[in-house]
């Protein structure tokens, strides 16, 4: 799935004027970047433009539709702040040969283009989330960093439109305009999705180990990684996980502490995510 063009037309013709690109370097090169002047500036810049954002991200360029992804939206006004240590050890870990990243959640595909920008020779990544619209933002991105020769030829990105949950079958996506924040969890009315279980979908797409895992389904999370860990062979464990921690208090399964009990360490936590490393990684994908 990757596409040079979307229904708005090619990367360049979304660039903010001279107006919007002050507030831009307001945003992310002054404090007023943070907590409530952000929100105000972001205001001013989406009066003058409400669309679509062609910009640069990751040292490469990239079109985000910041109005309703709230990920995007911090992408555009302050992406010094978008998981940087997280981001930094996905890339050590993507630079090696034969390296997989699996990426459950993953909403505009940020993780993963930045995955593939940072990917070894013969990488794969493994984009899942049940919104085809956001996975399409995803491959517009990706074929725009391959034109600039940003990607290598040889780095694979498989797009995924289901949900991961603990059984196979039909789920509704319940949410607000936050494109990023529906959940499996909510409730009322919503989106039907497919719900598909990890175990399988790794063995289908031929699947030999994963270096690294990202996990942000909104509370959902126990149902994907406990399973998922109890299935799996033990080459299939990820030698690296990143999970959102924030519903950890709803978890059925505390998906921390069962992984801790499986084999895995706390390598660090943020305000938002707990990244778990095996105790004895796979190190199968070595240095390119």
């Amino acid at each position: 799935m990757e596409s040079g063009t979307t229904a708005t037309g090619v990367w360049g013709a979304h660039q903010p004027g001279i107006a919007g690109s002050v507030l831009l370097w307001v945003s992310r090169s002054t404090p007023l970047g943070r907590g409530a002047p952000r929100k105000l500036l972001y205001k001013a810049f989406e009066a003058i433009n409400p669309g679509p954002v062609d910009t640069e991200l990751f040292g490469t360029r990239v079109r985000l539709h910041p109005a309703h992804n709230v990920s995007e939206r911090k992408a555009l006004m302050r992406p010094d702040r978008m998981d940087p240590a997280e981001h930094a050890l996905l890339g050590e870990r993507m630079a090696r040969a034969g390296a997989v990243f699996v990426d459950i959640g993953a909403n505009a595909g940020l993780y993963s283009l930045d995955a593939a920008l940072h990917g070894g020779r013969g990488a794969h990544i493994l984009s899942i989330d049940p919104n085809p619209e956001l996975l399409e933002r995803l491959a517009f991105n990706l074929a725009t960093a391959r034109a600039d020769g940003r990607v290598r030829a040889d780095v694979k990105l498989t797009a995924v439109p289901v949900a991961i949950s603990d059984r196979e079958g039909m789920g509704v996506l319940v949410g607000g305009t936050d494109e990023g924040s529906r959940s499996l969890e909510g409730k009322g009315s919503g989106a039907a999705v497919p719900l598909r279980p990890l175990s399988a979908l790794v063995v289908e797409h031929g699947l030999t180990h994963i270096d690294v895992m990202k996990i942000d389904v909104e509370g959902h999370e126990d149902k994907v990684l406990p399973p998922f860990l109890a299935a799996a062979a033990p080459e299939l464990r990820p030698d690296l996980i990143i999970i959102e921690h924030l519903a950890r208090g709803s978890w059925a399964i505390d998906c921390i502490a069962d992984a801790e009990a499986r084999g895995y360490g706390i390598r660090f936590r943020t305000s938002n995510n707990t990244v778990l490393e095996r105790a004895v990684p796979g190190s199968r994908s070595q240095p390119v």
